[in-house]
């Protein structure tokens, strides 16, 4: 004969617990239902957005240059590369500015876009120190020996700066005169912020000598100190005679020596 075991009854469930398990539920249904809600509408934002940077609301409507005095803005606008009604977007800001920073007198240069379609180029430019050369290879060179440009293209600024003697021939546009030059370089800024239109040329080496417009060397010996010597240099050039002058030693710029052309009087 089977026999059976009969199961105790289930004890029910407070219809409290069990509508706070279906509210409890609910709100799980709500927070998942939100959540795919707010994805899709930041994928529907993001979609927007990407739509709109390939659309004709962002292209490059105006190109806009500054800071040039020696490079046109045609020049600049040239070697860009940008055209309007391009996309802003795939416009190279880095390629743009290498392309631009490799003219002979741009120092830096900074590009910007702008939502509206503007894309603002700025560059800052060299300063020319010395010319180099002669006659029709003349150059005017900046304090790092860059070579800028044609000392014909600016007479008047070329006529106001020293004249860098001993420098190699057959140099042009864009290329370097050499590391040998560097502390007659320093010296020719020097002069044309301290003294400038008092000295004709300068020659580098193991010592940097100078001439003077009116006739006479300098000797400033190595390359430091040169703000005192310079200031010596000029101290003297106000304040002491200086017909038949032959030397004048301002190494020990604190202790100048003036020497004479013997037998001038």
């Amino acid at each position: 004969m089977a026999t059976t075991t009969a199961r105790p009854p289930r004890s029910a469930i407070d219809p409290r617990i069990r509508a706070r398990r279906v509210e409890v539920q609910r709100r799980v249904g709500r927070r998942r239902l939100q959540r795919v809600v707010e994805l899709g509408l930041v994928l529907a934002v993001a979609a927007g957005f990407a739509a709109a940077l390939r659309s004709p609301l962002l292209d490059v409507d105006d190109i806009r240059v500054a800071g040039g005095v020696h490079t046109s803005d045609e020049v600049i606008l040239e070697n860009l590369g940008l055209t309007i009604g391009s996309q802003l977007m795939d416009v190279d800001l880095r390629a743009a500015g290498e392309a631009v920073a490799v003219l002979p007198w741009v120092r830096e240069v900074s590009l910007h876009r702008r939502l509206d379609g503007v894309v603002e180029v700025s560059i800052s430019e060299r300063t020319a120190v010395a010319v180099v050369g002669e006659a029709a290879e003349a150059y005017l060179v900046d304090r790092t020996g860059q070579i800028l440009a044609p000392a014909a293209s600016d007479a008047a600024l070329a006529g106001s700066l020293v004249r860098l003697m001993g420098t190699p021939p057959g140099l042009g546009v864009g290329q370097t005169i050499g590391a040998g030059a560097s502390d007659a370089l320093i010296l020719a800024e020097r002069l044309g912020t301290l003294a400038p239109g008092l000295v004709a040329t300068v020659t580098g080496g193991d010592e940097v000598t100078a001439t003077l417009v009116q006739g006479g060397t300098v000797r400033f010996g190595r390359a430091d100190r040169l703000e005192a010597k310079v200031r010596s240099l000029r101290t003297v050039l106000e304040r002491v005679d200086l017909r038949c002058l032959a030397e004048l030693d301002v190494r020990l710029p604190g202790s100048p020596v003036l020497t004479r052309v013997e037998g001038c009087s």
